[in-house]
């Protein structure tokens, strides 16, 4: 009775672990002899009274059974390694899906009432799966390469698929994935000889930010880390990040002010002549001009090379420049001469400048986005 429930707990945990993609794989396995099964147990389900399904039933199980015992090997015969049991296992997985389904259909059970349980034979293909990509994981790992320990991550994923916690599998999963990914560092940004509070920061985001950027774009086989994380976990390095703005200008304040002449011909009348003839009137105002404007630049440059050879991975300068500018108008004169730019000037409301943080910020995120774009589209770690 234990092991009989061993078994079921097996088959509930083996169908809940692989879910509708095992299912499909089975199905796609499914031979003559199978549907014909699955076909006379439908039948059954709708009609228990079919007295022919159930006379046919014993024989195409039976059938079915027997061109699963001269199908799995020498279908196989070629497939290596784990992946040769996992397709076994799928093959096996289809008389577990017919066992059941003879079980949950009474009618079906009546007339075959003891169908082969094949439980015991997928787990001992899924052990066996386990057994060659933990072997296969630990030799690619002993190479002691990073190419080596990525392939050996792989077989010790597939290793822990097959039968979760098969021996020290996860924790050389572990070990496996620490020496098969590139740790690249990311260092403090110099802010053009300045510490980050100098321009206004509160902290040295971009720092911070390039780090979650590149580790959320999820390359392969490459982390990324600040300098901060590097010393408390001890890594070292594979490459290394340089941020480094060699020119932050953030102007002073210009003012500078103009005058506008407006001469315009207004009609004020007509004449009394037949016919009227139009009467104009020369009206004129002065428009005074009050400019306000700063002209800022940063640019900001990246270098990434390798840890032991200093070898430059990728080096470039990314510059921007924000210009910010204000103005304003009054008159003298008729307001029938101004133009409708004149107009505009007049009804701008007056504006504080940017502050200085404000304009560093902006220049620091322009430039960041484009390096980060260019990293995206040329940069391979």
């Amino acid at each position: 009775m234990v092991h009989r429930l061993l078994q079921l707990f097996f088959l509930l945990f083996i169908l809940a672990y692989y879910g509708c993609g095992t299912t499909s794989a089975v199905k796609q396995n499914y031979t003559f002899e199978d549907k014909q099964v699955f076909d006379l147990v439908d039948r059954l389900k709708k009609n228990p009274n079919d007295e022919e399904a159930k006379h046919l039933l014993p024989e195409a199980y039976r059938a079915a059974l027997n061109k699963r015992d001269s199908l799995t090997d020498a279908k196989y015969y070629n497939l290596g390694g784990g992946d040769r049991h996992i397709a076994l296992a799928n093959e096996w997985l289809v008389m577990q899906h017919m066992y059941e389904a003879i079980l949950s259909t009474p009618a079906a059970k009546e007339a075959l009432p003891n169908p082969w349980d094949p439980s015991y034979k997928i787990q001992e293909e899924y052990n066996h799966a386990a057994d060659e990509y933990y072997e296969q994981g630990v030799s690619n790992l002993n190479y002691n390469t990073r190419e080596g320990a990525q392939k050996a991550y792989d077989y010790f994923v597939k290793a822990n698929k097959a039968v979760p916690g098969y021996k020290d599998v996860k924790d050389l999963m572990a070990e496996a994935y620490d020496k098969s990914y590139i740790k690249v560092i990311v260092n403090p940004v110099n802010y053009y000889n300045n510490g980050y509070n100098f321009w206004g920061f509160q902290n040295d985001w971009l720092q911070q930010q390039m780090v979650r950027d590149l580790n959320f774009r999820s390359y392969r086989n490459v982390k990324f880390f600040n300098d901060w994380e590097a010393r408390s976990q001890n890594i070292q390095p594979d490459k290394i990040v340089d941020l480094n703005f060699t020119r932050i200008f953030i102007s002073q304040l210009f003012t500078q002010y103009y005058t506008l002449n407006r001469t315009a011909q207004i009609k004020t009348g007509e004449t009394k002549t037949n016919p009227p003839r139009p009467i104009y009137t020369t009206v004129t105002a002065t428009v005074y001009v009050t400019k306000r404007y700063m002209q800022s630049n940063a640019t900001l440059q990246c270098r990434i090379y390798d840890a032991y050879s200093s070898r430059n991975s990728f080096y470039d300068n990314f510059s921007n420049t924000y210009n910010w500018e204000i103005q304003t108008a009054t008159y003298r004169g008729d307001s029938r001469a101004l133009t409708a730019d004149d107009l505009r000037l007049i009804n701008n409301s007056f504006v504080n400048e940017p502050r200085r943080e404000d304009i560093a910020d902006k220049l620091l995120r322009d430039s960041y986005n484009m390096l980060l774009s260019r990293i995206n589209s040329r940069v391979s770690f």
